[in-house]
């Protein structure tokens, strides 16, 4: 079995308290080999069921640690990463669309390739839904949660500015910061195993400010970020 590395998984709790603790109680399960394992749970809602659910859970009470999540995700992700203690982040949603089992071959990839971030897709996507949601990204919401499991290189992450629309373009300031980016194949679970993609409003004010997001980050001068991993 793969060694894992120290992990910090942050995971978004938008889902009921019950489902946020049934999750967790997966990923421990799915990654017993980590070195060090912890759940940074950015609650936004202050969901005072969800202590009570995770009480029931067979872990060290340091290992679960839950954030007052911002509106703002972008934020709410800077938070979380300057408070973990992982080598490694990942992103997880708690709706449990994502399987944490894939994660030890996305660390695999990670650690053969030589990459900082390594972005889950889907890999039952038709590639006509691939392109409808890159079209869509722009008129999206900024503050709109990652699809899809995200391994970052937590020193890669803690290197990049607290600029807004983070998360949306984070291959780009990964790469700028000379670190490597990849996709993995992930088993998404959803009936009848269609990504559902819903069609946003268009809005040009939406557009607009992705737009200004993006020049920012294209201007962002950083400092090497990434080392390969060991």
């Amino acid at each position: 079995m793969l060694a894992l590395p120290k992990l910090s998984l942050i995971v978004f709790a938008t889902a009921p308290a019950a489902q946020v603790a049934a999750l967790i109680e997966e990923a421990s399960h799915a990654l017993v080999h980590a070195r060090a394992l912890e759940f940074l749970i950015l609650d936004s809602r202050r969901d005072a069921r969800l202590a009570k659910a995770l009480e029931g859970l067979l872990l060290e009470t340091d290992q679960i640690k839950v954030l007052p999540g911002a509106s703002d995700i972008d934020a709410a992700l800077a938070q979380a990463a300057r408070q973990a203690r992982g080598d490694w982040l990942v992103t997880l949603d708690s709706s449990g669309r994502a399987d944490p089992h894939d994660l030890p071959e996305l660390l695999c990839a990670a650690r053969h390739q030589g990459l900082a971030l390594v972005q889950g897709r889907a890999h039952h996507a038709s590639r006509a839904r691939h392109w409808l949601a890159r079209l869509a990204a722009p008129f999206t919401a900024v503050d709109a949660q990652p699809q899809g499991l995200y391994l970052i290189e937590r020193e890669a992450m803690c290197a990049l500015p607290p600029l807004k629309g983070l998360m949306r373009f984070l291959p780009l300031l990964i790469r700028r910061g000379g670190g490597r980016v990849g996709q993995h194949p992930i088993h998404w679970r959803t009936p009848g195993d269609v990504i559902a993609i819903s069609a946003p409003r268009p809005s040009f004010a939406t557009l607009g400010e992705t737009l200004r997001q993006w020049r920012q980050a294209r201007r962002w001068r950083p400092r090497q970020v990434s080392r390969r991993p060991a």
